[in-house]
């Protein structure tokens, strides 16, 4: 018998009580009947009062799977599979490939490429990469749900996966090749295998092991992400103690960031010049380390903000009607947490908003876009939404609980509806882009732009630059200085409007891209007789 749930809940140990209980147990006649008249500790918690009523909770783990499986058919049904990759995926796509590796940035972490390796190995279909990614997507949130059984009901865990995989952002980014919601997938699944352990008074070695899993996945993802969340559930274990249970969390915790984090500070000596200088460079290309709260509530229903030159910027609101939407997950997350102490002690209850909120502290720094980079944000919450919904609906009595069930089906309803209205302008100005993209590498092709080739660009990078290197075979290189550089291979300049090139390409070709592509013009190295 354990003593940890006492020390999560943050109540006092009573050792003459607990003696008494265990006296409980082992014990009949007189002396049991004595012991059993000592008043009950707290409540049960979730996963008991779900065992206690059945309510709901017939299908057992068929909750989950369907949360996934809808979760994945969504994907399918709304997403275009053949929407060529852009420049991040591009960088992502090439590094463990036949292909050309284009340049890596301090910014990057190995995950991604590690995770996509068995398409990209074998194939440079778009269409057979995103069908990968999908599928893992839905396996990907299924095992995060899966984290999460066993104290709370099992159609509470699926309702948690509804409501982050029914955010536009999360079925946008699931198909793409970029890592935030990989990290918040691995964040999501840490901090359940975390407080499984907590909650249940003990932690069984498989269980470690799986939080030590976790914890290298996330942050061979994101290293930043994984360090705010598990640094604060490293506090959070040395804080609820007792030392047994917390030296185990802490050591799978400690164990999974040394691998992970391990892994990005060896190459930063091996590639940027030490920790430091590739802290520095990664700031500098998400635009600096001024804190602007701002900035993430404004894109919370879609949009970008930057703070680099060069880059689109949105002013005000991008959405303002879904601020309501938005402003009733925050005030259930809050509900879900007074939900939840009742049954696992305030500290349990917080620790997924704890979390949380120091990855949002993270990306309150200005970025390009801040969007995909909340998602562990949204994940987080969405386990203390679904318990608060769980409470909502269960407590009251009689009309109360019918208006309950019917504010929570209209809190489900309206986000499926009004975030697959900003998932459809967000696909469609994908799609624009995917075009001007496509029409720019048929048109360089059909200009002679064969391998060996680099393209290259101005100061203000043009971004289909590195896209179109990928897909023509070409390495890319930013703002060539001189044809030393390029090694001899055929140099292609990309420019904006009417910008001019380096001076060694002033004089080349100038051919005018399709009009699709935007306002670009091509300066293509003429030919070697």
């Amino acid at each position: 018998m354990s003593d940890w749930p006492r020390y999560a809940r943050g109540r006092l140990w009573r050792p003459e009580r607990l003696a008494a209980r265990r006296i409980a147990l082992t014990t009949s006649g007189p002396r049991a009947d004595a012991a059993a008249e000592i008043p009950s500790g707290p409540p049960a918690d979730l996963g008991a009062q779900a065992a206690a009523k059945p309510w709901f909770s017939g299908w057992g783990i068929a909750w989950p799977i369907a949360a996934a499986a809808a979760f994945t058919l969504a994907l399918f049904l709304f997403d275009s599979l053949r929407i060529p990759l852009f420049w991040d995926e591009s960088v992502y796509a090439s590094q463990i490939s036949q292909h050309v590796p284009m340049p890596w940035g301090a910014e990057r972490a190995r995950g991604l490429p590690l995770l996509v390796a068995p398409v990209t190995l074998l194939t440079m279909s778009v269409v057979a990469l995103r069908v990968y990614l999908v599928v893992m997507a839905g396996i990907g949130l299924f095992l995060a749900m899966l984290a999460w059984r066993g104290r709370r009901p099992d159609w509470v865990v699926a309702l948690a996966g509804v409501i982050f995989g029914g955010l536009w952002v999360a079925q946008e980014q699931a198909s793409l090749l970029l890592p935030s919601y990989w990290s918040a997938i691995g964040g999501l699944a840490g901090v359940g295998l975390f407080l499984r352990a907590m909650e249940r008074g003990r932690s069984s070695p498989l269980g470690i092991a799986l939080l030590a899993v976790a914890v290298t996945f996330t942050a061979l993802m994101r290293p930043a992400d994984a360090i705010v969340i598990f640094v604060i559930l490293l506090v959070i274990a040395m804080t609820a103690r007792p030392w047994r249970q917390a030296v185990a969390l802490a050591g799978a915790i400690v164990a999974g960031l040394a691998v992970g984090v391990g892994e990005w500070v060896a190459e930063s000596y091996l590639y940027f010049d030490g920790p430091l200088r590739r802290l520095h460079s990664a700031s500098a290309a998400s635009g600096g380390r001024k804190v602007d709260l701002l900035n993430n509530l404004r894109i919370m229903s879609g949009g970008q903000v930057s703070s680099l030159p060069g880059f689109p910027s949105i002013r005000g609101w991008s959405h303002p009607p879904l601020l309501a939407w938005w402003a009733a997950f925050g005030v259930l997350a809050l509900i879900g947490i007074y939900a939840a102490h009742r049954y696992h002690g305030w500290l349990v209850a917080a620790t997924p908003v704890l979390c949380a909120l120091g990855v949002y502290a993270l990306y309150s720094l200005p970025v390009r876009d801040n969007t995909r980079y909340l998602q562990p944000v949204w994940a987080l919450l969405a386990i203390s939404a679904a318990d608060a919904i769980y409470w909502l609906v269960t407590t009251p009595r009689g009309r109360l609980r019918v208006a309950a069930i019917a504010a929570a089906s209209l809190f489900v309803a309206v986000e499926l509806g009004t975030q697959h209205a900003v998932l459809a302008g967000q696909n469609a100005q994908r799609l624009a882009d995917a075009q001007g993209q496509t029409d720019a590498v048929q048109y360089m092709r059909q200009l002679g732009v064969r391998p060996p080739c680099v393209i290259t660009s101005s100061r203000v990078a043009v971004s289909i630059t590195l896209p179109a290197a990928y897909y023509l075979g070409c390495s890319y290189q930013w703002h060539i200085k001189s044809l030393v550089q390029a090694d001899g291979r055929r140099v292609v300049v990309l420019v904006n409007g009417g910008a001019r090139p380096q001076p060694f390409a002033q004089h080349w070709p100038a051919h005018r891209l399709p009009k699709r592509a935007g306002n670009v013009a091509g300066y293509v190295e003429p030919r070697r007789l």
